[in-house]
């Protein structure tokens, strides 16, 4: 009899430890993904103090990414973003030696998953801009958590737009490395 309890308890323990594996194998790992991409702005000359603003239409590497770490657009949990870095380049997109953000008094990025008939949502900002220098970090709007929408399509808008202090008379060339985190159920 004793036996018998015995082996009742282990072929139980065996079938609710396998039970218990097999069950967080389908549970899968959460993993964060680390993701930037670099994008050319074209500014125009503005001939007096006011807005200086520009949009352009950036290509989703969404897909790629996930492929490339084995993960499934089904399991996208979010994507923030972690950072905005703005660099002074020249017309080719080198850095543009002597290049500042003096012009400046302040920089907003938005966002729209739309690319006609955008209605943007700013996800980053940067009041007062620091002079003298060829790079600013633009401040990530932290209550913006999730930009799935926007990057789930195949393309999507990002607008820059400054207040200006002074007039620039030449076009301007803005270099903008946008960084993101990508959760993902593998």
């Amino acid at each position: 009899m004793k036996k018998t309890i015995f082996h009742i308890v282990i072929a139980g323990t065996i079938l609710l430890g396998s039970t218990f594996l097999v069950s967080c194998g389908d549970l899968g790992v959460t993993v964060t993904i680390p993701y930037s991409q670099e994008v050319r702005f074209e500014f125009d000359q503005v001939d007096s103090t006011g807005v200086l603003d520009t949009t352009g239409v950036i290509a989703s590497n969404l897909d790629s990414i996930l492929a490339a770490n084995d993960a499934d657009r089904d399991y996208l949990e979010s994507i923030t973003l972690t950072g905005l870095k703005l660099t002074m380049v020249d017309s080719a997109g080198n850095t543009l030696p002597g290049g500042n953000f003096n012009a400046l008094n302040n920089m907003i990025a938005a966002i729209s998953k739309d690319t006609v008939g955008a209605m943007f949502q700013n996800i980053a900002s940067l009041n007062p801009v620091p002079q003298n220098t060829p790079s600013i970090n633009l401040v990530v709007d932290t209550t913006v958590v999730n930009i799935v929408p926007y990057l789930a399509k195949p393309t999507f808008k990002v607008k820059l737009t400054g207040g200006v202090n002074t007039s620039i008379n030449t076009k301007t060339y803005v270099k903008a490395k946008i960084s993101f985190n990508i959760r993902v159920v593998l």
